[in-house]
Formats: structure tokens, sequence, C-alpha cells
């Protein structure tokens, strides 16, 4: 059995995300949000193990913006 790497697993883009032809959405596995925290302040990534709401933390996350910089090329 083939298994990925955690790294293989972000999606390419500039978002936490990619769209395929017909429209669907595939989410990272690594984002999700905290909702602890207000909306503009919950995102979470625990491939970084950083949240928006965190000292030196994030700030994109809860829009879906890619922070780890993994695989942000276009393809």
């Amino acid at each position: 059995m083939y298994n990925k790497a955690p790294i293989d697993l972000i999606p390419h883009g500039i978002y936490c995300y990619t769209v395929d032809n017909k429209g669907n959405r595939k989410v990272c596995p690594f984002w999700s949000k905290e909702p602890n925290y207000p909306e503009q302040m919950n995102g979470y990534c625990d491939f970084l193990k950083k949240g928006d709401w965190m000292d030196n933390g994030t700030s994109l996350l809860w829009d879906q913006c890619k922070e780890c910089g993994v695989n942000v090329d276009e393809t």
C-alpha cells in the first residue's frame, strides 16, 4: 500500500484548497477552524501547528489563504 508523505497532501496553489474542473473544492487535510475564536481569527494549520489567534501565529488561515509556503506553484 502506498502512503503519501504529509507534504504531498497539501494542495498546490496559494489557498488551502484546490478546485477541480467540476467546481468541487478539496480542502487541505491540515486546515481547520477553531470554533472557540472569532470568525476572522479561527483558522488553524495542523501542519504548522499554528492558528490565527496565536502570538506569532498566522493571520489569514480563517480565509483559507495558505501560510505554510508548501506547493505554492499553480500546477
